[in-house]
């Protein structure tokens, strides 16, 4: 009798619960590093921080076209097409993000962000290149199946940002001391990825055009979708800043970093359906579902408790002047738990060649984000963004669960309902047993 399919569950299990729990050391990290940056740059300084970092980020997703994606789904084909993607990856950090990079800095010095100093947008432009290379490198490990140097090259980055930020606190240095401890992180983030590749086998060979194209080609179908989706998490700071102000910015910037520590456990889990969907299709679709349905069930009850101890965690953790963080956060939750789901449903649709289908539900998303926010931030502040983000992203989850049903003729009672038998398997699994059967005998 075969073994295969309990050493894939076994497999499977090991790195849902490897990736788990990393994302709640990252969760820990990350709320660390958020309190750290509040206590210490104040609500002013930690706005400024926020819509720095938010350019870098934004401007290489959008330079990237999508490579990162494609990246992460050529590198599983060979090992040789992993050398040569890992050399275009590289090629073209270098070579677009260079120039973006450059062009950032001769924009620095002529035009300006509201509330921020052109010595701010320098920042931004250094970090372009180094934001590019770390979102293929991620994506390249995921497609080698890598997910402890994933895992681990997250983890390090986020708490070498987290000690440079201790040191900025403890020398009572500025926010650009905060924005150099942020370009640190990155280059150590850029030295784990190539070392984790290069022990995998995957070092840089001379970038292939043909390749190139052909990924830049996948990579667009799906560049619109990523973009829109950033753009759905992100416009209502931007938005926030323009028509508030950079202090309220960095209020509700607060309740935007703790309400996405509810993501991490739906994110980690729809990494693990990438690295299984890639290759195997719509059959992966009733682990999606399975998937789906637990990470709804977890989400709930996480954001219930979210719910009763936002107003007095946020003020305790970082102090008075956030005080409007909580209920703002409040605000916030029934679309973070909703928007679980999309973590899950999107990577599924991305490996299994779908991504045309999730950029159409991102851009409805964003087109509905960016009409609420425009409505009720006038009116309501950072109440008003709370409110159109949560209506946005629950909308967006309804969406994509419909276009994952069309698509895979899945039962809607598969994927949003969990079982008692979901969590003895989990159990089970974690307990170092394997069910047979898989997702298909829940």
């Amino acid at each position: 009798m075969s073994t295969a399919g309990p050493e894939r569950g076994r497999s499977l299990a090991r790195e849902a619960v490897t990736t788990v729990g990393s994302r709640f050391l990252l969760a820990g990290l990350i709320l660390a590093t958020d309190v750290v940056l509040a206590r210490t740059l104040g609500a002013d300084g930690k706005g400024r921080f926020a819509i720095v970092l938010l350019l870098s980020q934004l401007a290489a997703l959008a330079i990237g076209l999508g490579l990162d994606r494609a990246i992460g789904v050529s590198v599983a084909r060979s090992l040789a097409v992993a050398r040569s993607s890992l050399g275009n990856a590289l090629a073209w950090s270098l070579a677009v993000g260079g120039l973006a990079a450059m062009a950032g800095l001769a924009l620095a010095a002529t035009a300006a962000v509201p509330d921020l100093a052109s010595s701010d947008l320098l920042f931004a432009a250094l970090a372009l290149p180094l934001e590019l290379i770390v979102s293929m490198g991620l994506l390249a490990l995921l497609g080698r199946r890598l997910v402890g140097a994933y895992n681990a090259t997250r983890l390090t980055r986020r708490a070498v940002l987290l000690v440079g930020l201790c040191i900025v606190a403890l020398a009572g240095m500025d926010l650009h001391a905060a924005l150099v401890a942020n370009l640190v992180a990155l280059c150590a983030g850029v030295v784990l990825l190539l070392l984790a590749l290069r022990r995998d086998g995957v070092t840089p060979a001379r970038p292939q055009r043909v390749l190139l194209a052909g990924q830049l080609r996948y990579g667009v179908r799906s560049w619109p979708g990523s973009l829109a989706e950033r753009l759905q998490f992100r416009a209502d700071l931007f938005l926030v800043n323009a028509l508030v102000g950079v202090t309220a910015t960095g209020v509700y910037s607060v309740a935007t970093s703790v309400a996405e520590t509810l993501w991490y456990i739906p994110a980690a889990l729809g990494v693990v359906v990438f690295s299984r969907v890639t290759g195997a299709g719509l059959e992966a679709a009733p682990l999606t579902s399975a998937v789906t349905r637990v990470t709804l069930a977890f989400g709930l009850v996480v954001g219930l408790a979210a719910l009763i101890v936002a107003p007095i965690g946020v003020e305790l953790l970082y102090g008075p002047p956030f005080r409007d963080a909580g209920p703002a956060l409040q605000l916030l939750l029934p679309g973070i738990v909703a928007y679980g789901v999309v973590s899950v449903l999107a990577q599924f649709l991305l490996a299994a060649g779908a991504p045309g289908r999730s950029t159409l539900v991102f851009l409805a998303g964003l087109g509905l984000n960016l009409g609420l926010n425009a409505l009720l931030i006038p009116r309501f502040g950072i109440m008003g963004a709370s409110m159109a983000s949560s209506i946005s992203y629950t909308v967006t989850a309804l969406l994509m669960i419909v276009v994952f049903h069309r698509l895979t003729h899945q039962p809607l009672r598969e994927t949003l309902l969990v079982r008692r038998s979901d969590i003895r398997r989990l159990i089970d699994r974690l307990g170092g047993r394997t069910l047979s059967g898989g997702a298909h005998g829940a």
